[in-house]
């Protein structure tokens, strides 16, 4: 049995440049040669950033997007399912595995909140439904806004609350970016609940709009 005809345990992997059957460099950072067909698992701890070949070392928060979509098409490529069908059963179901796994590495860091969730994950700060906001001024603000969304009949409102609101959105956007960066987590929390609370006018918004329109 060559190389290439078995399945690489998670444990033995980390990210590599070439393949360790064929010795061909590997396009992506998926354990996954088409050249000679090996496969492998994955590591439970590998981050999605190494993943999906995006630096992580200075700012986890602050990603190339289009080298994120770049790279994740390049990553299905190589490890689409239907791509090992002839390969055997085993090897199939692994590539499955690891087609689930880009895809969620991609929803996770693809949008900013999603990201900062991840992130905070990563670094043992997850969010959780109990985490709530003691600011009374903002959660007015956030109430005021959502209120006037409801009882909006004017596509001209709804417009300026979407323009007004994705100004508060890139606000925070960049004062979670500078707060990762500085490792300070709580305050990162604190921004990351905000921006929940922004996006969640943006969809009312955007609902209101597709009801009317």
């Amino acid at each position: 049995m060559s190389p290439s005809d078995t399945i690489q345990s998670p444990q033995n992997w980390r990210i590599a440049s070439k393949c360790p059957s064929c010795h061909q460099p590997l396009a992506t950072s998926i354990p996954a040669c088409t050249n000679c067909w090996f496969i492998a698992g994955l590591p439970s701890d590998i981050s999605y950033h190494e993943l999906l070949g995006l630096p992580a070392d200075t700012n986890p928060f602050a990603i190339d997007t289009a080298a994120l979509k770049s790279n994740f098409r390049r990553a299905q490529q190589v490890c689409h399912p239907d791509s090992w069908a002839s390969k055997g059963e085993g090897k199939q179901d692994l590539a499955h595995s690891l087609s689930s796994l880009v895809n969620n590495a991609y929803q996770r860091l693809l949008k900013p909140l999603a990201r900062a969730e991840y992130i905070l994950e990563r670094n043992g700060h997850p969010m959780s439904e109990e985490d709530k906001l003691d600011d009374m001024i903002f959660i007015s603000e956030v109430m005021e806004a959502r209120e006037e969304i409801e009882n909006a009949d004017n596509p001209v409102l709804i417009q300026a609350i979407r323009e007004e609101n994705r100004g508060k959105i890139s606000d925070i956007i960049d004062e979670i970016e500078t707060l990762i960066e500085a490792k300070d987590w709580a305050a990162v929390k604190e921004a990351t609940i905000r921006l929940k609370y922004l996006e969640g006018i943006e969809r009312a918004a955007h609902a209101h709009e597709d009801a009317h329109s």
